[in-house]
C-alpha cells in the first residue's frame, strides 16, 4: 500500500507509470475471491507472499483499495468487491474484529495493531465514498 500511495502523490499512476501498473497487477493478482486481500506477517521473514492461513483480513484488504485508489486504477469492480468484504465484516455496534496480526518489527517480532482495523477500514471506505459516490 504505502509504495503505491507514495507513487500516487508525486503524480505516478496507473496511466503514466509501468512500476504501478506492476504494483496493481501485483495486488490484483493476490485478490480472493470472496474480494479481500490476506498476507500473513510471515511473508516479512520469508522474503516472499504469504497468504494468511485464516484467508482476507479486513486491515489487508484496506490496504490493497487504498493503494489502488492512490493510483487511479481504473476498474472500479475489484475495488467494490473488497468494499463489500469490509462492509460484511464491519459489526452491529460499528467495529471489526481483531483478525491476524497486521505487522512485524525487525523482521522477526509480530506485532498486532489494534486500532489498525478501525484506521485503514475508515479511510478504505471513505476513500472510496469520495471516489464513487453513487455506490451502492
Amino acid at each position: 500500500m504505502f509504495g503505491l500511495e507514495c507513487l500516487g502523490s508525486v503524480g505516478e499512476n496507473y496511466e503514466n507509470s509501468i512500476s504501478v501498473r506492476k504494483g496493481c497487477e501485483f495486488l490484483l493478482s493476490k485478490q480472493r475471491e470472496d474480494g479481500g486481500w490476506s498476507e500473513s506477517f510471515q511473508s516479512c521473514e520469508q522474503v516472499k507472499y504469504i497468504e494468511h492461513p485464516t484467508g482476507s483480513q479486513v486491515v489487508q484488504t484496506a490496504f490493497a483499495i487504498i493503494a489502488l485508489l492512490s493510483v487511479d486504477y481504473p476498474d472500479s469492480e475489484p475495488i467494490a468487491h473488497g468494499i463489500r468484504l469490509i462492509m460484511s465484516r464491519q459489526q452491529a455496534n460499528g467495529e471489526w474484529l481483531q483478525e491476524g496480526i497486521e505487522g512485524i518489527f525487525n523482521k522477526s517480532c509480530a506485532i498486532s495493531y489494534p486500532n489498525y482495523k478501525f484506521i485503514f477500514t475508515t479511510l478504505a471506505l471513505g476513500k472510496f465514498a469520495k471516489e464513487y459516490p453513487n455506490f451502492k
